[in-house]
Formats: structure tokens, sequence, C-alpha cells
């Protein structure tokens, strides 16, 4: 009787697990807010404008049903190209959508600094947008790395 008990425990866990993976949940968390302040205090910027949901819409075109949480910011001077957008999407439909949006800005960013600004421009090609499950994010910046690895370790 323990064996058959055991047997359906495991087969009810791995079923669990199966459907959450399904799902684009990843078991991952993170608080982005927090992980945007610890970003801004080992990076120190400067002359930056943190946005709210009117700016995701406004700048990225990203809707407010489609966001669980995020935290973003871009550079006030427009001579920089610094600019991080961290989102935790709704769903994996959300994501896909999120993740829409953030490549065409960061296409953009690339387009409108190719010949006006060619060092920020050489910034911009080495950083990516990049998706986990529901979580989205663009990091652009002089220090990419370092807010990517801090950006990564909010997860563990």
């Amino acid at each position: 009787m323990k064996k058959l008990m055991t047997l359906t425990m495991m087969l009810i866990l791995t079923l669990t697990m199966t459907a959450c993976s399904q799902n684009g949940d990843t078991g991952k968390n993170a608080d982005l807010p927090k992980t945007l302040e610890t970003m801004k205090t080992e990076v120190g910027f400067s002359d930056i404008v943190e946005l709210d949901q009117e700016g995701l819409k406004t700048n990225y075109g990203i809707e407010e049903e489609d966001v669980k949480q995020f935290a973003a910011l871009v550079d006030a001077s427009g001579v920089k190209c610094e600019e991080v957008v961290l989102i935790e999407a709704k769903d994996a439909d959300a994501a896909k959508t999120v993740k829409e949006c953030l490549d065409k800005r960061l296409e953009s960013k690339l387009a409108q600094n190719k010949d006006y600004l060619p060092e920020q421009y050489a910034i911009i090609q080495k950083c990516s947008v990049e998706q986990d499950g529901n979580y989205v994010s663009m990091i652009v910046g002089q220090e990419h790395e370092k807010m990517s690895e801090i950006y990564h370790n909010a997860f563990a």
C-alpha cells in the first residue's frame, strides 16, 4: 500500500511540474523594482528618468494588461544610450508581445545612433533583449554586462 501511495504522489508531482513548465513558468521569481535599485546603486547612473506604466505604453507600446510587474529607466539627456527595461509579463502570450515591443525599441535605438552617435551605437550593438519564461529584459548601457549580471542574480 505504501508503494502505491508513493507512486501516486510521484505521478501527481510530475504532472504538476509538467503543467507549470508548459505555462511558461520557470519557477524563478525576481523583485524587479528592487533589482533596478541594485543596478542604480552599483552602476551609478546619472541623469535618468524612471518610467511608469504610461511610459511603458508611450515608449514601447506595452499595454498595462500584459504586465505583472516592471521596472524601467531611460537616460534623460538624450546623449547616452542607457535604457533598462525589466518586465514580468502576465503570461506566455503577453511575454511574447512584450519581447516584440522591446526588440523593435532596440532596433530603433540602433538606427537612431548609427550615424549620430557612433560610440553609443557600438555599445547598443553589444546589448540585446532577453526572454526567460514570462520575464523579458532589455538592458542597454556602457555597463550592460554588470547590469545583466545583477539581473540574472536576482533570480538566484
